[in-house]
């Protein structure tokens, strides 16, 4: 009779479950970012660990390593990139917007310049009197644009409108007009302050901006742009 040698029986293998939670934790980061893309790290290491240990009994290497490549990738992703480029389309939104509305500052600044001297080709005369050059603040100074409006105006006997400009809201970007519409209560540029009127009182047509001196201009009209000072770079003028 002959004996058959006894055959080792094999260890029969079995799927990690810590390898298909990584995996399924890792693809779910894509969507909800760190909130399962760590725990895909976390439990992508656990499962190689015991994969390691198992002896071959257990299977999921492959997935282990996906569930932690994913996981870290989209934590990344959702920690580092996504606010570096929010703040970068933020950063380009703001940019975009002042651009606009320093654009609309000039047209503004620039109609007001544009009606002083029609007014003084209309009448000789500027809107405002006095000997001496002077500026005036849009915000506050009523009387000028009064004169400019034809609305309430004592120099302008012919009430001629020669100012013509976007009314403003909340007390920026345009005309701001009294409770109910009534009279003219200032011109304010997109910041909410008010723009800057020299005029040349004198005669000589000859202005001194913030320190500048302007020869052949009998008016000249700025504003302090978005920090609202003064003689800084941001300001929008017309000289």
């Amino acid at each position: 009779m002959q004996n058959n040698p006894t055959q080792p029986i094999p260890n029969p293998t079995v799927s990690c479950g810590l390898a298909t939670a990584s995996l399924v934790c890792g693809i779910c980061g894509l969507i909800l970012g760190p909130l399962t893309g760590i725990p895909g790290v976390i439990t992508g290491y656990m499962a190689l660990a015991r994969i390691k240990k198992s002896g071959g009994t257990l299977q999921g290497h492959d997935m282990a390593v996906a569930g932690l490549i994913m996981g870290y990738l989209f934590t990344v992703i959702a920690v580092v990139v996504i606010p570096i480029l929010a703040m970068a389309g933020f950063t380009a939104g703001n940019a975009a917007i002042q651009k606009a509305r320093k654009i609309t500052c000039l047209a503004t600044a620039t109609a007001l310049e544009s009606s002083i001297n029609i007014y003084y080709s209309e009448y000789g005369s500027m809107p405002q009197g006095g000997n001496s050059d002077v500026t005036v603040k849009t915000d506050t100074d009523t009387v000028l644009l009064k004169e400019l409006l034809g609305a309430g105006a004592v120099r302008n006997t012919r009430a001629i409108e020669f100012l013509s400009v976007r009314d403003g809201k909340n007390k920026k970007n345009g005309l701001i007009f009294g409770p109910g519409g009534g009279s003219v209560v200032g011109l304010c540029d997109p910041w909410g302050g008010g723009y800057h009127v020299r005029m040349d009182l004198d005669g000589d047509e000859k202005l001194d901006v913030n320190g500048e001196a302007l020869g052949g201009r009998r008016v000249a009209v700025w504003s302090d742009g978005p920090d609202r000072m003064a003689g800084t770079k941001d300001d929008v003028k017309t000289c």
